[in-house]
């Protein structure tokens, strides 16, 4: 069963968007900032890492920081996912260096499809 790895400060987005990915047979683990998410993808070594790209304590440059430093969270692919409906500099540099990039709202579809493009772009490289 693949690992799927959620940051998300929205406690609703984040206990709905696993809920849909456990229906669909991932085995999934959530956390509410950059730095959890780090702390827990360094203990579950998940397949893919969902993150959340604006989040007021703890955001997702902080976890792309925390990540470049460990090896084995650093080679996990990642897909963003933002409410944002225009893409700053600092995002589109980001979403560059990610798997994929989901715009908020998506649908159930959208997100399974975007998960396993970047679990296919994962295994070419394993």
């Amino acid at each position: 069963m693949k690992k799927i790895l959620i940051i998300e400060d929205n406690l609703e987005i984040r206990e709905n968007t696993a809920e849909l990915l456990e229906l669909n047979n991932y085995s999934v683990f959530t956390a509410e900032s950059g730095h959890s998410g780090f702390e827990l993808a360094k203990k579950t070594n998940p397949d893919i890492i969902l993150c959340d790209m604006m989040m007021p304590e703890s955001d997702v440059q902080e976890f792309l920081r925390l990540a470049r430093s460990d090896y084995i969270v650093h080679q996990i692919p990642l897909i963003f996912f933002s409410a944002g409906s225009s893409a700053s500099e600092t995002k589109k540099s980001l979403i560059k260096k990610s798997a994929n990039y989901l715009q908020k709202p998506f649908t159930e579809k959208q997100l399974l499809q975007t998960i396993e493009r970047g679990l296919s772009k994962k295994e070419k490289y394993d």
